[in-house]
């Protein structure tokens, strides 16, 4: 069994070039935000400042909520790499099955792929981190003409390290799960690797999101009410926001494909969109994780900026002309905000980009016999393009209602006591959403469009 896991990663290593980008992006965030925390900490300990180790415990705090962001965000992206890996390896794993090789086998087979994915990603990560980090001090001294030390400590290295290495393991094993517990002739029909939900998963699935839903919107309520009274609702709507949001990604296999099937219809007319609309609900294991990672960026970009924009209401509410100096200051914790979330979102895109690539290794039939019937290469090509832009803007949107609904709330469970005001979503802000959205749908659709305009109609159907 681990002479084949090794020849099976040798194969894939092209599909997994995704993983290992994902993970180098997140090791890298660790290593300049933990390195950030270790510089900052330096300086003011040099300073003879109080309470660094004070400043010191809130950056750190800070550090593991964005860095936590990013692995969930990583992990949704990379189990759906392997799943799809692993779904196209269903062939194999039926022979493997048939001459007596267990489930749990299969399983433990995924984790030395996830160990070497992890691995890979995390060096890489970690030097490009620290070459950005010695960048980084390098423009402040020449800009401001401080002169700042890099401070080398040992979690720059196993932080980001055991840290990729988990996130990947974890990922692995939940991905390999499907194709493990297939039963040996099952697996041998199976050509198209689908990873469908069954009908009692969609039943526990659809009753566990509204049970978490439903606790959650309770929570954010009470935070809401609690914030009337005083500023610290916010720990009651915190966890209501957790708990909706995790309702949201659990459900969402069951819940999405309704959603993006109405969003569909705003396609225009043409082969191309109706089957991009058809392959975005055909997997909808695949397509919601995909989604989610959206979501779950884009939320938090929109959550911040709504509350954002509440607080400098308020500000200018109670401050009048003398709110600048704390607008500034709250814009500009923003700008840091959108920075730190934006790794996620690099992740996102990533993810998009690789689970197109892979949609189409895996539908290569699926396009052989389109392009014998008469499919042109352009056909191909914008049959991915609507799909892709299907995908995000769907995620987009949810993202924007989620981020709307979640800063209001934040900001109200706050400020509710002092003021209390409507959610505020900047148009601009929304408009750039959007147009990023689409720019970013068609850039991921570009190299997977190129790949399926290439596929040779009688090689694909070759292909058993």
């Amino acid at each position: 069994m681990r002479a084949w896991a090794l020849r099976q990663l040798k194969e894939s290593a092209g599909s997994y070039a995704a993983s290992v980008a994902v993970v180098a992006v997140v090791s890298a965030f660790a290593v300049l935000l933990l390195e950030t925390t270790e510089v900052f900490s330096a300086v003011l300990r040099d300073a003879g400042f109080d309470a660094v180790e004070a400043i010191r415990t809130g950056m750190a705090v800070v550090t593991v909520v964005f860095l936590g962001i990013a692995v969930v965000v990583a992990g949704i992206v990379i189990s759906n790499t392997f799943s799809m890996v692993y779904a196209g390896r269903i062939k194999d794993i039926a022979l493997l099955r048939l001459v007596g090789a267990t489930g749990s086998q299969v399983r433990r087979t995924s984790l030395i792929d996830g160990v070497i994915v992890g691995a890979a990603g995390a060096a890489v990560g970690i030097l490009a981190g620290i070459g950005l980090s010695f960048l980084g001090l390098a423009l402040i001294e020449q800009t401001t003409g401080a002169v700042l030390p890099f401070v080398m400590v040992p979690q720059l290295v196993l932080v980001p390290m055991l840290g990729g290495m988990g996130a990947t393991t974890a990922a692995s094993f939940a991905g390999s799960r499907s194709a493990s517990r297939v039963a040996p002739i099952e697996a041998s029909r199976d050509a198209a690797g689908v990873q469908r939900v069954t009908e009692k998963a969609s039943r526990v699935r659809v009753v566990l999101g509204l049970v978490l839903v439903g606790i959650g919107a309770a929570l954010l309520a009470l935070g809401l009410l609690a914030g009337a009274v005083g500023p610290l609702g916010l720990l009651i709507a915190f966890p209501g926001g957790v708990a909706s949001i995790v309702g949201v990604i659990v459900a969402s296999p069951v819940l999405m494909p309704p959603v993006l099937k109405l969003a569909s219809r705003l396609l225009p007319s043409g082969a191309p969109a109706r089957l991009a609309a058809a392959s975005s609900t055909s997997d909808p294991v695949r397509t919601s994780r995909t989604l989610i990672s959206v979501v779950i960026g884009v939320t938090l970009l929109t959550m911040f900026t709504v509350a954002g924009e509440m607080f400098l209401a308020a500000t200018r509410e109670f401050l009048g002309d003398d709110s600048g100096q704390t607008a500034d200051a709250i814009s500009g914790l923003l700008t840091t905000v959108y920075v730190l979330v934006g790794f996620s979102v690099v992740v996102a895109g990533i993810g998009l980009g690789s689970t197109l690539s892979m949609s189409v290794l895996q539908r290569r039939r699926e396009l052989g016999v389109l392009r014998a019937v008469g499919f042109t290469t352009g056909q191909a090509r914008l049959m991915l393009m609507w799909e892709s832009l299907l995908v995000t803007v769907v995620g987009v949107v949810v993202g924007l209602l989620l981020g709307t609904l979640y800063g209001f709330v934040g900001a109200n469970s706050i400020l509710g006591s002092q003021y209390f005001g409507p959610p505020l979503l900047p148009l601009g802000f929304a408009s750039v959403v959007v147009a990023g959205a689409i720019v970013f749908g068609l850039l991921a659709s570009l190299a997977p469009g190129v790949r399926a305009s290439r596929v040779p109609p009688a090689e694909a159907l070759r292909v058993a």
